[in-house]
């Protein structure tokens, strides 16, 4: 229970307003190697899948969210209410984070990710620390910036008051290395490209059974 809202609360950060399709690489130690995020977006409609293993399918509009957990063939619902009520539930986990905890801060170090050359940043906060690796030249990161603060805040996400904001660096982050928790999780920028998206990409599989997600309201 505790780790599935974990995981909403953290994955809601990825999402933005427009048609793009984003690919990421993320590991989390001591969970295994290294498994590909694909996030397609399309108005208020954005899909994630992750690996083989799940997919998120969620409205910004209506608060809507559908959770596919393809090897048990078990799909969660949740309305926009019980979305709400998870991030507040994780908020209780993950706690607050000091007002003054601080900007990341540029090392003035720099290093080459993938097609891009990149500033690395630091910041630390009240229950963990991070490194970023910031590319001033990506193409639209203004904008990409913007709609992922905007949908973290719209949802009431608790991980946005635990780490930097998007829209706090001066490019965009290709590579990261965070520490919380106890558990460092390393994700990199594949690709982000503003493409059209189909309709047909925010279908829902047939054959799923309804799982309930307990002890959350609402539900």
């Amino acid at each position: 229970m505790k780790s599935i809202v974990l995981s909403l609360a953290l994955l809601f950060t990825q999402s933005v307003f427009a048609d793009w399709v984003m690919v990421q690489k993320s590991s989390v130690e001591g969970q295994g190697g290294p498994q590909e995020i694909t996030i397609k977006l399309k108005a208020d409609k954005a899909r994630m899948d992750l690996g083989t293993q799940m997919t998120l399918l969620s409205n910004s509009t209506t608060g809507e969210m559908k959770m596919y957990l393809h090897g048990q063939k078990m799909v969660m619902n949740m309305n926009g209410d019980t979305v709400k009520s998870a991030m507040a539930l994780a908020g209780q986990f993950l706690g607050k984070m000091d007002d003054k905890a601080g900007k990341p801060k540029a090392t003035g170090q720099k290093e080459k990710i993938g097609n891009y050359d990149a500033e690395i940043y630091s910041w630390s906060g009240k229950l963990g620390k991070g490194k970023f690796w910031v590319a001033a030249d990506f193409p639209n990161y203004q904008e990409l910036n913007a709609l992922q603060d905007k949908m973290s805040k719209a949802m009431g996400n608790p991980a946005a008051s635990l780490a930097p904001q998007s829209s706090d660096f001066p490019g965009m982050v290709v590579k990261s290395e965070m520490e919380m928790l106890g558990k460092t999780t390393v994700t990199e920028l594949i690709s982000a490209k503003e493409e059209a998206v189909s309709d047909d990409v925010f279908k829902a599989p047939e054959g799923y059974q309804e799982m309930k997600l307990p002890g959350l309201p609402g539900k």
